[in-house]
């Protein structure tokens, strides 16, 4: 989601429930990679590049984080902004555009872009999480619940639906995050301060057991797996990257990295940076490294 100072300066306030101080106590002030507006989501290729969205663009960028410079790698015709980003096939991404979901493919070398399909009835889609190589799944915002969207046909149904993903504020905002790993969905709700899983059927992608509060005193952005087990959780405006232990039988945020309004978060995928998580946030991608 993109920062909220901008566009939600009315819902700070929320921050006062906040009560955990290990939360907001970095360890360390991310490294700028880049200097970008606005960043949305992010995403690794397999060839070390980063890619950046933003949502009033439709320019899909590309960023070299070892020479630190970034280009446009393809404006997505028919899109006015992008926000949530993941890799399906090999080089192959998924794009979230206003109410249409995107295939951006990179394998033949010459990026390419097409519309896979627009889901007509969506308020306000935001997250998106690779469910399998021809699946993902996508957050609705405005309305509080998770499609289930094929790739390949353009076919989409709600899965989940739930109060800890429902929208509130003044401009209503649920569920923004969302990752799909071995059968659980994880995800937040920005303005609820809060985050959550779901177990849910490994075909069908429908709930299987309950819905989980792990917290409601921290605000969520975006989020991404590490290479270490641990899950990360961008902030926001709280300024900060989070690593939650997913095994723990609380799970708890520990900030691992200082960053100005971080809205997302993504590993890096070569041997020298497995253990720099790329983060997106109002300035641009910033680099945190962690223990693995």
């Amino acid at each position: 989601m993109i920062q909220l100072p901008a566009l939600f300066g009315a819902a700070l306030p929320l921050f006062a429930s906040l009560t955990s101080a290990a939360a907001i106590e970095p360890r360390q002030t991310a490294a700028q990679v880049v200097r970008l507006s606005s960043i949305e989501n992010i995403a690794v290729r397999s060839n070390g590049q980063v890619l950046a969205t933003n949502m009033n663009s439709a320019n899909l960028y590309a960023i070299d984080p070892v020479a630190k410079t970034s280009s446009t790698a393809i404006s997505v015709t028919g899109a006015s902004g992008l926000s949530g980003i993941g890799e399906y096939a090999p080089d192959v991404f998924a794009v979230i555009g206003g109410k249409g979901i995107y295939k951006v493919d990179f394998s033949g070398g010459t990026p390419k872009s097409s519309l896979i399909k627009t889901i007509t009835e969506a308020n306000n889609l935001n997250g998106l999480a690779v469910f399998d190589n021809s699946t993902v799944l996508v957050a609705d915002a405005g309305k509080g619940s998770v499609y289930r969207f094929s790739v390949v046909t353009g076919e989409y149904s709600v899965v989940l639906t739930d109060a800890t993903m429902a929208p509130s504020g003044g401009i209503p905002f649920g569920i923004d995050g969302i990752k799909y790993k071995d059968g659980t969905v994880w995800y937040t709700n920005i303005f609820k301060n809060s985050f959550h899983k779901v177990a849910v059927d490994e075909v069908t992608a429908k709930a299987k057991g309950a819905f989980t509060t792990l917290w409601t005193n921290l605000m969520g952005d975006d989020l991404c797996f590490g290479p270490n087990g641990k899950i990360y959780v961008a902030t926001n405006s709280r300024n900060s990257l989070v690593e939650v232990d997913p095994t723990a039988a609380k799970p708890a945020p520990v900030s691992v990295g200082s960053v100005t309004g971080s809205t997302s978060c993504a590993f890096g995928r070569t041997e020298k940076d497995k253990n720099v998580a790329y983060v997106g946030a109002g300035a641009g991608v910033f680099a945190v490294t962690v223990k693995i």
